[in-house]
């Protein structure tokens, strides 16, 4: 079996808008409006500099059916640049970008090749005028594709590595809409030696042979939920070895989620100074890369009232976004919130027989009762919220989140009358 040497992307969502981070700083919003672009490009120099037979995109190129001009152009450029290098480009199309909605303006390179959606296409990589492996794939035709489009596959058997590339949901992960949904027993029965997939933003390796299985995830972060490296995989086949499939990151914005402790901040400078260093650290994992950050500060500290009082909070998030957002790589300090408590006991504060001890006797009394107060008193507070203009907005409460609501309750009630003790 010859080897072959490929890249292996998906979910490159170019053109996408960055919502939810309008008001950012200019220098930070034009890194985001190029950010999906850049990553692409990192992938094409990528494929270029480790003299890959061929680059596969597993779905999902654009971010919506109403693909931008710009977007086509930066694409098809990217697989020109391959194309000037002798390297092949095979790509499908996803639930986002799905074929019904494509748009036919540009010309491709003669070595990119569309796989249709009508059935599965079967595409030979030569090397030196010798077939080296089969790459077999199929797009989506719309949006919405609930049959397991992998039961339409079947492995070539001439001998050389076969790639099956596939947009879909294998085992129905959440977080990710169930599109052609297909399971790793499904994949593992069609004899290909690597499933290229798409649809899952997070990279993973489902199976690692026989055959591998394999999400690259996104190739760049959209939003402060996708948090971690992004990028592609470049993976090589053949000689009997079992696949080496190798994560290489092309994302040029990071996002990071993180806890500051305060314990042991004595003033709101110190707590300044830690949230910096907090972003400091983070920034130096993301090897120069830019950084947006949602921190949570956490503890229990004297300095709690002070934080709660006012626009403390608000002021002390805005000296630290100005702290870091002058650096280079640059970090933006996009939400900082408050998940601090007094130095108060609550156990203490129990067995004191004044207001602050009527406050926990009367909210934990709610809170262990069997006789249904508590759950009354969540379905009358649903009831009323639920009816009002923003009821359409939010979604019923567990018994698990309405606790921790009466939980919260009670400590913000003690904060002010504790702190003014």
């Amino acid at each position: 079996m010859d080897t072959v040497k490929f890249v292996h992307c998906a979910d490159l969502h170019l053109d996408t808008p960055f919502r939810g981070l309008a008001n950012v700083a200019p220098q930070v919003a034009s890194e985001l409006n190029e950010a999906t672009f850049k990553s692409y490009d990192n992938i094409i120099a990528l494929a270029v500099r480790e003299k890959v037979d061929f680059v596969v995109i597993a779905g999902d190129v654009f971010n919506s059916k109403d693909r931008s001009l710009r977007a086509q152009f930066r694409f098809r450029d990217g697989l020109k640049s391959l194309a000037d290098h002798g390297i092949q480009s095979f790509v499908a199309f996803g639930n986002h970008d799905p074929l019904s909605g494509w748009s036919h303006t540009l010309e491709w390179p003669e070595l990119a090749r569309r796989f249709g959606d009508k059935s599965v296409d079967i595409c030979e990589v030569v090397r030196d005028g010798k077939v080296v492996a089969t790459v077999h794939g199929i797009s989506f035709d719309r949006e919405k594709v609930t049959e397991d489009l992998a039961a339409k596959f079947k492995a070539s058997t001439n001998g050389v590595p076969a790639i099956a590339v596939l947009h879909c949901n294998v085992g129905g992960q959440t977080g990710h809409d169930n599109y052609a949904p297909t399971t790793v027993d499904e994949l593992s029965s069609k004899d290909f030696d690597y499933w290229a997939l798409g649809h899952v933003h997070t990279h993973s390796v489902l199976k690692e042979e026989g055959p591998a299985i394999v999400y690259p995830g996104c190739s760049q972060s959209r939003h402060p939920n996708e948090t971690g490296a992004k990028g592609c995989c470049v993976v090589t086949l053949g000689d009997g070895a079992r696949p080496d499939v190798r994560f290489e990151s092309t994302d040029t914005v990071r996002y990071y989620k993180g806890t500051v402790d305060i314990d042991n901040c004595k003033s709101i400078d110190a707590i300044q100074r830690t949230i910096v260093e907090a972003c400091r650290l983070a920034s130096e994992a993301a090897e120069g890369r830019h950084l947006i950050a949602r921190l949570s500060l956490r503890g229990r500290s004297a300095l709690h009232g002070q934080l709660t009082h006012g626009s403390a909070l608000q002021d002390l998030f805005e000296a630290a976004r100005d702290d870091l957002s002058a650096r280079e790589p640059w970090i933006w300090l996009e939400r900082l919130t408050l998940e601090t408590r007094g130095l108060y006991s609550i156990e203490e504060l129990r067995e004191q027989q004044d207001f602050a001890g009527d406050i926990v006797r009367a909210y934990s009394a709610l809170l262990s009762r069997e006789d249904g107060e508590a759950s009354q008193l969540q379905q009358q507070l649903e009831s009323e919220v639920l009816s009002s203009s923003a009821g359409k907005l939010i979604s019923p409460l567990t018994a698990a989140e309405f606790r921790q609501l009466v939980e919260q309750a009670m400590h913000q009630t003690l904060d002010r009358v504790v702190e003014e003790g």
